[in-house]
């Protein structure tokens, strides 16, 4: 499993256009930040669910006891006259009512602990889609600036070549007139 500490500690080969290693520094600093906040928070809701179980576990046991412990009720209350018979059935409500006080606690606990669950889950599951679709935004961008590249080096013609200028009339240019050179840019033969 990915740690915060591997997020900390991850480097990156560095090529000729490559990302900037600020960049790139700086978002796994932040990635690895929020990563470890969730991991933290994962590590707890494990403890608390671990607890809870534990919890359950005891009170099964206990409703297990107290249904063993009804079921003797009622044998000694079959047994013994109708004075015993009386303190049983008492012993048997009250075992009933503190059973359901304690089953309706640990189905509450229990429904706070798998609501606590969800929440996690959901936010990973949201960090995850959110972060793919970073990733492929930034993947395309790189695909687009590559694409790019490969257009403009083919587009972009060798460079331009000094065309001399003649006349028929011989009659010089504003340029003749200046001391400039007479020559057109090979790219652009109509300007001046």
């Amino acid at each position: 499993m990915l740690t915060p500490l591997d997020l900390h500690q991850k480097e990156f080969n560095k090529s000729l256009r490559g990302y900037k290693p600020e960049e790139v520094d700086e978002f796994l600093r932040q990635v690895a930040t929020a990563y470890e906040a969730l991991y933290q928070e994962n590590l707890v809701a494990k403890d608390q669910i671990l607890r809870y179980e534990e919890n359950l576990s005891r009170y099964q046991k206990l409703e297990e006891t107290l249904n063993n412990t009804l079921v003797l009720a009622q044998k000694t209350a079959e047994e013994v006259r109708l004075a015993t018979e009386r303190e049983g059935v008492l012993l048997l409500k009250e075992a009933h009512l503190q059973a359901e006080q304690i089953l309706a606690a640990a189905r509450e606990q229990k429904q706070q602990v798998e609501k606590a669950y969800e929440t996690i889950r959901s936010q990973a599951r949201q960090f995850r889609v959110q972060f793919r679709a970073m990733l492929l935004s930034q993947l395309a961008a790189v695909k687009e600036d590559e694409a790019w590249e490969e257009t403009a080096a083919t587009v972009m013609p060798a460079e331009p070549q000094p065309v001399p200028v003649t006349f028929a009339g011989g009659e010089p240019t504003g340029r003749q007139k200046d001391g400039m050179d007479d020559v057109v840019d090979s790219r652009n033969p109509g300007r001046d």
